[in-house]
């Protein structure tokens, strides 16, 4: 690790300290005060620290969404939701397991700020999670999901779990799909090493998930999507 890398990290961590505490504080009295600390004091300052560019495309497709959906996205590192925060122009929320509650401060925060957790211990708590993920999304929460479960080795896109697919399907939730180049570079999976460079966000159109008859086939296409539009930045 270069000296450059440690200052960068430390750099980091400060960062997402005082937005743990700060976002935490501005959370209690407003989400939006909160979103805006996460997106401005946080994902921003940390690509700044990094020499992180994002860009994002096709933007426009979020003017047609109405109603709280489920953005699925591929997910090459950690910077990945630093990207999202970013690019999109609401509150989000992501589904975590539920043992991250336990990490001092980010797990703090994520309880403040309304995360939803959901416990994979066994199916049948995994699928009560995922029911009640279903009705907070239907109560006006954008959740962000990493279909592919964990972050790609090699920065290709891996076969996706149904787990989001079974939340949009049962509650008639639409799906954004969404295309994620370049976090890879930045930030490897198991590697403190930070490079700057550019991060590119591809939004696809709204996938509406009663159209499809059953969770496989919403699946499958969510992917093709996400690969479609993948490609067009490469």
């Amino acid at each position: 690790m270069s000296v450059l890398n440690f200052f960068q990290l430390i750099g980091i961590s400060f960062c997402t300290i005082y937005t743990a505490i700060l976002g935490g504080i501005c959370l209690v009295f407003s989400k939006k005060i909160g979103f805006w600390f996460c997106k401005n004091l946080w994902a921003k300052v940390i690509c700044k620290i990094v020499g992180v560019q994002i860009e994002s495309h096709n933007n426009h497709q979020l003017n047609e969404i109405t109603k709280p959906v489920i953005f699925c996205a591929n997910h090459q590192s950690n910077f990945d939701i630093i990207a999202l925060y970013v690019s999109l122009d609401r509150p989000i929320y992501f589904i975590a397991k539920k043992e991250l509650k336990k990490i001092p401060f980010l797990g703090w925060y994520m309880q403040l700020a309304g995360m939803i957790f959901v416990d994979r211990s066994n199916r049948e708590s995994a699928i009560k999670s995922m029911n009640n993920a279903g009705e907070l999304i239907l109560n006006g929460r954008n959740v962000v999901t990493f279909p592919e479960g964990k972050r790609s080795i090699d920065g290709n896109i891996k076969p996706f779990k149904k787990g989001s697919f079974f939340i949009a399907k049962q509650n008639n939730i639409n799906i954004i799909p969404i295309a994620i180049e370049g976090s890879y570079s930045i930030n490897k999976p198991g590697s403190f090493r930070l490079k700057k460079g550019i991060i590119k966000i591809n939004f696809g159109q709204i996938i509406e998930s009663k159209k499809f008859n059953d969770i496989e086939s919403l699946k499958q296409e969510t992917k093709n999507k996400i690969v479609k539009i993948h490609k067009e930045i490469i």
